[in-house]
C-alpha cells in the first residue's frame, strides 16, 4: 500500500495542477472505502501546498461525505451501514442528532472521535436530513483538513510521510493563533449545546 501510494503521490505532483482532479478521485474513493482521510489529507498538503492542499482535501472530503451520506440514508451499502454503528461512540451520537443534529454533528466533525467514513455512513443511516447534514459537514471539516494539510506541507520527504511522520500537534503548536480560535469556536458549541439541553429539560418539566 505504501509503495502504491508512493507511486501514485509522483505521478499527481509531476502533473502539477491537473493532478489534482485525479487526486479528488483517488481521495473520495479511498475514503469511501475507509482509507484514512488523514493521511489523505495530509498527503494532498505535501503535494499542493497549506493552502492548495485544504482547497482540494476538502473538497474530496465534502464530496466522500455526501456520497457516503447518500449511500447510508438510500442503505445501498448495508455491509458500511453495519459497520459503522458498531461504535459505541458513533451509537451514542446517532442517537443524540435526533434532537441536536447541526450542532453534535459539527462537534463530532471537529473533534474527530469517530473516524470519517463510519460517520459519513452511520448519519446517513440515523435518519437525518440532508440540508442538516451538509450544514453541518462543510464548516466541520475545515478546521482539521487546514491542519493536516499543513502537517503534510511540512513533510520533505513522502515516503516519510505515508508511514506517518507527520505531525498535527507541532503544526497546531505553530499556529498557536489557529488553535486558539478552533479552540474558542469548539468552547461556545459546547456551551451551546449545554444551554440548549437544559431549556429542553426545563421545557419537559
Amino acid at each position: 500500500m505504501a509503495e502504491l501510494l508512493s507511486t501514485l503521490s509522483l505521478y499527481v505532483h509531476s502533473a502539477g495542477w491537473a493532478g489534482a482532479g485525479v487526486f479528488v478521485v483517488i481521495f473520495v474513493t479511498a475514503t469511501m472505502l475507509f482509507f484514512p482521510a488523514s493521511l489523505l489529507t495530509a498527503l494532498a498538503g505535501w503535494l499542493f501546498g497549506i493552502t492548495g492542499g485544504t482547497l482540494i482535501a476538502l473538497l474530496g472530503g465534502v464530496a466522500s461525505s455526501l456520497l457516503a451520506f447518500a449511500l447510508g440514508k438510500s442503505s445501498l451499502f448495508p455491509l458500511a451501514t453495519r459497520m459503522a454503528t458498531r461504535s459505541r461512540y458513533l451509537k451514542s451520537g446517532l442517537s443524540l442528532t435526533r434532537q441536536n443534529s447541526i450542532v453534535l454533528v459539527l462537534l463530532l466533525r471537529l473533534s474527530s472521535v469517530v473516524p470519517f467514513a463510519p460517520l459519513n455512513y452511520g448519519l446517513g443511516a440515523s435518519g437525518m436530513s440532508f440540508r442538516k447534514y451538509l450544514a453541518a459537514t462543510v464548516p466541520g471539516l475545515i478546521p482539521g483538513t487546514f491542519i493536516y494539510a499543513g502537517a503534510g506541507a511540512a513533510v520533505s520527504d513522502v515516503n516519510t510521510l505515508i508511514q506517518g511522520g507527520f505531525s498535527p500537534m507541532e503544526f497546531m503548536h505553530n499556529t498557536s493563533v489557529l488553535t486558539g480560535g478552533a479552540g474558542a469556536i469548539t468552547g461556545l458549541l459546547l456551551l451551546y449545546l449545554l444551554q440548549r439541553s437544559i431549556r429542553k429539560k426545563r421545557g419537559s418539566e
